[in-house]
């Protein structure tokens, strides 16, 4: 019996595939956002790297997530706020440009090792290492 070959193609195709479990619509503060808001935010895990991380631009993520939708750059950066303010994902600077780190993304994501790794300046809050390790 012969291994089936994948390509290489395909690898990087099916590394990017997300999922969403039975828990994310019971969640409260999701559900007290916009539906088009938590769309958004479920499309952010599509184009975020292997770590939940990606840049912060709205008009990009307006293409890529909500392209087919009447809505304003300046709306989508309202509703990235918004996932901001909720505690979903953390809107961060970094070495002079802007960044997304979706909360708690490896935990509820597993992606392959085969997706990729951008290599984004990870957010590092010292308030939150000096509470998690120094209590």
């Amino acid at each position: 019996m012969s291994k089936m070959q994948i390509s290489p193609e395909f690898q990087r195709q099916m590394a990017k595939i997300r999922r969403i479990s039975p828990p994310f619509y019971n969640n409260d503060t999701l559900g007290n956002l916009p539906p088009l808001t938590r769309f958004l935010f479920i499309g952010l895990w599509c184009i975020a790297d292997r770590e939940g991380r990606l840049q912060d631009r709205p008009i990009a993520i307006k293409k890529a997530i909500l392209g087919y939708d009447d809505v304003t750059i300046g709306q989508v950066d309202g509703m990235l706020q918004e996932l901001h303010n909720a505690g979903l994902i953390i809107r961060y600077q970094a070495e002079d440009s802007s960044f997304i780190q979706v909360a708690d993304f490896t935990y509820h994501q597993n992606p392959d090792v085969y997706s990729n790794r951008a290599g984004y300046q990870r957010y590092f809050d010292r308030r939150y290492f000096d509470r998690q390790f120094n209590d």
